[in-house]
């Protein structure tokens, strides 16, 4: 799984992947220029091809924890945005993400959603050279401040549309897949070991029947752009997945609670519901699907949300960890809310 294999590549020290550069004028994808990969002649000439104007610079982007992203510069018009994966740093992993992506795009085209629209795509890297997409820019930016509870029940609108989009099964994406460690084990900062051995033992039990449907699988508030309360634009559809729409509210839930709180994540929820989301009603695969993405963060919950705790000073590591236990001890039933 993509996030694992950064862990790997980046060890202990995540900043290696992450050159970032002091500007972060905003939050959004016009901000965060960072020095990282220079993009190949090939690559450059494929987007090209592709584009009525010319090229007349690309530069990466921040806003997430890889350098894969970069915004191509035009001549004329709106500037556009170049996935670019290189074959050999990420095999397997990065062409799945190039596909996920240009799926995920084409899917959502007819929809009443602020989606990318995709330009053109290489999967295979026949023509770029390597993995690539281009697809159009969006306006606004990414909002990691408390959001109203107006911004709130847009988000969980967004939910409800994408998770009810029909999708033939000539065009169903790949079944998802758990953000679980390989070695999954009790995190070495835990005061309550027993809480976590708790955790693993229920998800080793196994998923719920749950009903699947189109799932964007990374749904949370640091991939959606914003011009006040009005969303406009949901992005990085590299993780589209057919699994629960459980999915995606338990992973918006655990963004919510360790950047902001619980009540912030149950407004969430609760406003999913309110506009005609479906969640699995068990209690016991509710309980499932949230303990799931709680163990997604693990061993170390700050290197998985790097790049949206990145200027928040107020959110140190152990500020983090503790809200993520927290939702984890409610989850399980230690504590009440």
């Amino acid at each position: 799984m993509f996030r694992q294999l950064l862990l790997q590549i980046g060890g202990a020290n995540i900043e290696n992947l992450l050159p970032w550069r002091s500007c972060w004028r905003d939050i959004g994808l016009e901000a965060c220029i960072y020095s990282a990969q220079v993009i190949p002649a090939q690559v450059r000439a494929w987007a090209q091809e592709h584009l009525k104007s010319e090229i007349i610079a690309i530069e990466p982007v921040g806003g997430g924890r890889t350098d894969t992203i970069s915004a191509v510069y035009l001549r004329r018009g709106e500037p556009v945005v170049l996935r670019y994966v290189s074959i050999e740093r990420w095999g397997e992993i990065g062409r799945q993400h190039v596909s996920c992506e240009a799926l995920g795009c084409r899917l959502m085209e007819g929809s009443s959603l602020p989606v990318p629209h995709l330009i053109a795509s290489d999967p295979d890297g026949s023509r770029a050279g390597d993995y690539a997409n281009l697809t159009t820019w969006l306006p606004g930016r990414v909002r990691l401040g408390p959001l109203s509870l107006d911004a709130i029940d847009e988000l969980a609108k967004i939910a409800v549309i994408i998770h009810g989009t029909p999708v033939d099964d000539d065009h169903r994406p790949r079944p998802y897949e758990f953000w679980t460690p390989d070695d999954l084990e009790v995190p070495s900062w835990t005061s309550r070991p027993k809480l976590w051995q708790r955790a693993i033992h229920l998800f080793d039990q196994g998923a719920p029947p749950t009903r699947n449907g189109l799932v964007h699988r990374d749904f949370h508030p640091g991939n959606i752009l914003w011009e006040g309360d009005r969303i406009t634009g949901v992005i990085d559809w590299a993780e589209t997945s057919w699994g629960p729409a459980d999915l995606d509210v338990m992973h918006s839930r655990a963004n919510f609670v360790m950047l902001h709180d619980l009540d912030s994540a149950d407004a969430f929820s609760d406003a999913y519901r309110w506009h005609g989301g479906l969640l699995d009603d068990d209690h016991d695969a509710q309980v499932f699907w949230a303990i799931s993405d709680i163990l997604g963060f693990l061993p170390e919950p700050t290197q998985i949300i790097t790049a949206l705790i990145h200027h928040r000073t107020d959110l140190p590591d152990q500020v983090v960890r503790e809200r993520l236990e927290h939702l984890l001890m409610i989850t399980l039933g230690e504590i009440r809310h």
